[in-house]
């Protein structure tokens, strides 16, 4: 018969009690964290998976945040666009007044109007988000546009000037490319994919035109400019005006009522992507949702179970600590023996 010595015992039950705290505390802590595992080395295969959908959460977080901010940004572009038809719609109906000669006598005044109306529309096109102008194209650290004698200005260049066409051409198709979750790629020159981007810049040249046409401006704030000098110069009194001043004012006209086409024709592109944001945002959101309940089903454990496994951890340990007292008790008598 095998004798069981005290020391024996106890060396036994101090192996016990250790697994039974051991099994408690890692119970405990999987209850207070949630979590499956805490570190690389106790799951690695888990481990890997969840470093993947973390990474593709912040990655998707990442997006949606650029997303939000493109939409905001464009939300400011298109209220921009909104007070700019509103000035033109004044300016059209100031016009429409000075070309009436029963209102000869408010020309000048009109004219004053009409100037102040095309200074109004600089400032709304060099309005600002999150402190970056919004239709710089690429440059948006500094104002785009500025009225100065009469004259509109793009970056410092005048507007209606041919020999800046090329330059306008280039401005207009300004790219400042963002990831918003379109899977964005670089090219064999480390250059974007256009089609794996959003092109965030928006150019104002491309939204109010430039150049000339036989002579006439190409935009309408250069129109309404001209118009409102040309009012200005008539005769105080009777509202008259020189014959070229007369001629030259009907041309403008006529080609003020059709420069808006021109404007509505940019913004309803404008608007296509401010709509394709919103919808590729939606899209995003739901992305990360999809990427929360993986990661989730994936880290989390089941509550009910983890505070099931520790209850039982529990009892075991406190089962551990009563059969350590019988066993001290037992050997304090036996030395006392």
């Amino acid at each position: 018969m095998m004798r069981v010595t005290t020391n024996g015992t106890l060396r036994t039950y101090r192996g016990h009690l250790a697994r039974a705290t051991l099994n408690q505390f890692q119970s405990m802590n999987t209850v207070l964290t949630q979590r499956r595992f805490s570190s690389y080395a106790e799951s690695p295969s888990l481990a890997t998976q969840s470093f993947r959908l973390h990474s593709a959460y912040a990655r998707n977080t990442a997006q949606q945040n650029m997303s939000e901010e493109m939409i905001s940004k464009y939300e400011a572009a298109g209220s921009s666009l909104q007070q700019l038809q509103n000035q033109y719609n004044d300016a059209l109906e100031a016009a429409k007044r000075g070309q009436n000669d029963t209102n000869a006598g408010a020309r000048q005044q009109l004219g004053e109007t009409l100037k102040g109306i095309a200074e109004g529309m600089v400032q709304t096109l060099n309005a600002q988000y999150n402190e970056k102008f919004v239709f710089a194209g690429a440059d948006g650290d500094n104002a785009p546009f500025e009225l100065k004698d009469g004259k509109l200005y793009f970056r410092g260049l005048d507007v209606n000037d041919p020999a800046n066409e090329a330059a306008f051409a280039e401005m207009a198709e300004e790219t400042a490319f963002v990831d918003i979750g379109l899977g964005m790629q670089l090219d064999e020159n480390e250059q974007v994919v256009p089609s794996t981007a959003f092109n965030s810049a928006i150019s104002g040249i491309g939204l109010v035109g430039y150049g000339q046409t036989d002579g006439v401006p190409n935009n309408m704030i250069s129109i309404i400019s001209e118009l409102g000098e040309i009012y200005s110069r008539a005769d105080s009194e009777t509202g008259d005006m020189s014959a070229a001043d007369s001629e030259r004012a009907e041309i403008l006209f006529d080609s003020l009522q059709d420069s808006n086409s021109a404007f509505r024709a940019e913004w309803t592109k404008l608007d296509t992507k401010a709509q394709f944001l919103k919808t590729n945002d939606t899209r995003l959101v739901s992305t990360g949702d999809t990427l929360t309940t993986q990661y989730e089903g994936l880290d989390r454990v089941d509550l009910a179970d983890a505070l099931t496994t520790f209850a039982y951890a529990q009892y075991s340990y406190n089962a551990a600590l009563r059969v350590g007292n019988d066993i001290l008790s037992q050997s304090f008598i036996d030395y006392m023996s």
